[in-house]
C-alpha cells in the first residue's frame, strides 16, 4: 500500500515538471530506434519554421514577382531608340529625247535613327535624323539629310499624369498587397507553430499520465492478488483489477499514437529536413509556462486589431485600386482629341557631308500640324465600364465594414476563450484535488475491506482524467492567448518578429 501511495504522489508531481520524452514503443512506429532527438524551445521552433517552412518560401516569391510588374510599367516611359537601313534598285523603261525606248536603272539607300519617349503626361516626343541617297543611270548621286521633331499630345482622352500612371499605381498597390499578404501568412504560421508546439506538449503530458496510471493499475492488481492469496478478499476481485490493467494498456496505445501524430505535425510545419522531416524526434524543452494574461481591455484589443491586422491594409489597397479603375474608365468616356506637330529641315548635296541641314543655312523646311478627333457614338461600352467601376467602389466600402466586423468578432471570441480557459484552469485544478482525496478514501476503505477493487480502480481512473483535464485546460489557455494575440495583430511584435521589404 505504501508503494501505491508513492506512485500516486509521483503522478501528482508530474504537473510541476518540464517535459522530457520517455522511450515509448509507439514512437518507434515512425521514428527509428536510436534516432536523433531535436530539442526545441518555443522560440527555436518559431525561428526554424520561419526560415524553413516550404509554404512560407513560396509566399516570399510573390512580392518579388510583383516587383517585376512595376518595372514593366515603368518601362513604358523609357526612351526607345529605333534605327533603319534599306536599299532598293529599280529597272524601268524610259523614252529618250531622240525618241528611242531605253532602259533606266535607279537605286536608293535609306538610313535613319530616332529616339522617342512617352512622358507621364501622355506626350509622345520623337527626335530623328534620316539620310537618303538616290542615283540613276541618267544622274549622279543625290544625298538628302533630314532632322525632324515629332510631337503628339492628347488633349482629352489619355491626357494627364493621373490617367497615364494608373497601370503603374496598380502595380505598386499589388506589390504592397502581396507584402501585407506575406505578413498575414507569417502571422498565421507563427500561431500555427505555437498551437502545434503546445499540442505536442499536451500529448506528451497525457502520455506520461497514462503511463503512470498503468503502473498504478498494475500495482493495484498486485496488491489485489496478494490480498486474495492472504484470504482477506474474495477471488472475484481479481477480474476487476485485471480488466483495469487491460483498459489502461488500451489507453496507453492511443496516447502513444496521438503523441506520435502530434510530433509529425510539429515537424512538418517547422521542416527541419525537407526530404526527411520526420527522422529527428522532437523533444520539448520549454519549462512549464506561466499563465498568459492580457492587460488590455476588450475595446483596446479591438482598436489594436483594426490598426494592426494586415487584412485591413489589404482592403484599403483594394479600395485604392478600385478608385484607380474609376479614373481609368472616366478617361474612356472622353473623346479622343490629339494635337500633333511635325517639324523638319532637310539639306541636299551631291555628297553626304554637304547635306548637314544647319539652322540658318539654305535648305528645305517642312511643317505639319493639326488635330485628330475621334468619338464613338453612344459610348455604351465606356459608360458600362465606368458604372461598373463606381459600383465596385461602393461594394468595396461595404466589404471593408464587413471585414472590420469579422475581425472584431474574432477578437471578442478569442477574448472570451482566454477568460473561459482561465476559469477552467481553476476548476480543473480543484477537481484534481477532489479526485485525489476520493482515491485516498477509497484506498482506506479497501484496506479495511469496505470497498472493492473496482471502486479503487474507478477512483484511479477519475484522477487520471482529472489530471489530463487540468493540463489540457492549461494548454488550451496558452493556445487561446496565442489566438488573441493573432486576432489583435500583436503576435509578431510580441515574438519580436519583424519582416523586411527586401
Amino acid at each position: 500500500m505504501k508503494n501505491l501511495l508513492i506512485s500516486i504522489l509521483a503522478l501528482t508531481m508530474l504537473s510541476a515538471l518540464p517535459i522530457r520524452l520517455m522511450a515509448n514503443p509507439g514512437f518507434n512506429w515512425v521514428f527509428a530506434s536510436g534516432s536523433t532527438q531535436l530539442e526545441l524551445s518555443l522560440d527555436q521552433a518559431i525561428e526554424m519554421g520561419i526560415s524553413q517552412n516550404l509554404a512560407l518560401k513560396i509566399e516570399k516569391i510573390d512580392p518579388l514577382l510583383r516587383k517585376t510588374y512595376i518595372d514593366t510599367e515603368k518601362a513604358r516611359f523609357d526612351p526607345v531608340v529605333s534605327a533603319n537601313f534599306s536599299g532598293t534598285e529599280r529597272i524601268s523603261k524610259v523614252i529618250f529625247q531622240q525618241g528611242d525606248l531605253g532602259q533606266n536603272v535607279t537605286n536608293r539607300t535609306d538610313a535613319g535613327i530616332s529616339v522617342s519617349r512617352i512622358s507621364t503626361s501622355g506626350t509622345l516626343t520623337e527626335f530623328g535624323v534620316s539620310t537618303i541617297r538616290t542615283r540613276s543611270a541618267r544622274s549622279d548621286n543625290l544625298f538628302s539629310t533630314r532632322f525632324g521633331v515629332n510631337i503628339e499630345h492628347p488633349l482629352k482622352q489619355g491626357a494627364g499624369r493621373e490617367v497615364n500612371l494608373v497601370s503603374l499605381r496598380k502595380a505598386e498597390l499589388d506589390l504592397a498587397w502581396s507584402e501585407y499578404e506575406l505578413t498575414g501568412f507569417v502571422l498565421s504560421l507563427v500561431a500555427e507553430i505555437e498551437n502545434r508546439y503546445w499540442e505536442y506538449y499536451l500529448r506528451n503530458r497525457e502520455l506520461e499520465i497514462v503511463q503512470e496510471s498503468l503502473k498504478l493499475a498494475q500495482q493495484q492488481q498486485q496488491e489485489t492478488a496478494r490480498r486474495i492469496e492472504a484470504g482477506s478478499i474474495p477471488e472475484s476481485e481479481a477480474a476487476a483489477a485485471e480488466a483495469e490493467v487491460t483498459l489502461r494498456q488500451v489507453e496507453l496505445i492511443d496516447a502513444e499514437s496521438h503523441a506520435c501524430r502530434s510530433a509529425v505535425s510539429l515537424l512538418r510545419v517547422i521542416n527541419p529536413d525537407t526530404e526527411n522531416f520526420w527522422t529527428s524526434m522532437p523533444v520539448i524543452k520549454e519549462e512549464m509556462f506561466s499563465f498568459a494574461t492580457a492587460s488590455d481591455t476588450l475595446s483596446q484589443l479591438i482598436q489594436t486589431a483594426l490598426a494592426n491586422r494586415p487584412e485591413i491594409d489589404q482592403a484599403d489597397l483594394m479600395m485604392q485600386r478600385d478608385q484607380l479603375e474609376v479614373v481609368s474608365t472616366r478617361n474612356g468616356l472622353l473623346p479622343r482629341l490629339d494635337f500633333f506637330a511635325n517639324l523638319g529641315k532637310t539639306g541636299y548635296a551631291t555628297s553626304l557631308s554637304g547635306t548637314n541641314p544647319k539652322p540658318g543655312e539654305e535648305g528645305s523646311y517642312d511643317i505639319q500640324a493639326g488635330f485628330v478627333y475621334e468619338l464613338t457614338r453612344g459610348r455604351r461600352e465606356a459608360k458600362a465600364e465606368h458604372q461598373r467601376a463606381e459600383l465596385n467602389v461602393k461594394a468595396r466600402r461595404q466589404a471593408i465594414k464587413n471585414l472590420e466586423q469579422l475581425i472584431k468578432q474574432e477578437v471578442i471570441n478569442a477574448f472570451i476563450e482566454v477568460n473561459r480557459t482561465r476559469q477552467q484552469i481553476l476548476a480543473t485544478a480543484a477537481t484534481t484535488e477532489k479526485q485525489k482525496e476520493k482515491l485516498r478514501v477509497e484506498e482506506v476503505k479497501f484496506d479495511v475491506g469496505k470497498t472493492t477493487a473496482f471502486q479503487v480502480a474507478q477512483a484511479q481512473r477519475d484522477l487520471t482524467e482529472a489530471m489530463i483535464a487540468e493540463i489540457k485546460a492549461a494548454v488550451e489557455h496558452q493556445q487561446a492567448f496565442t489566438e488573441l494575440l493573432r486576432a489583435s495583430g500583436q503576435l509578431l511584435g510580441q515574438r519580436k518578429i519583424f519582416l523586411s521589404n527586401d
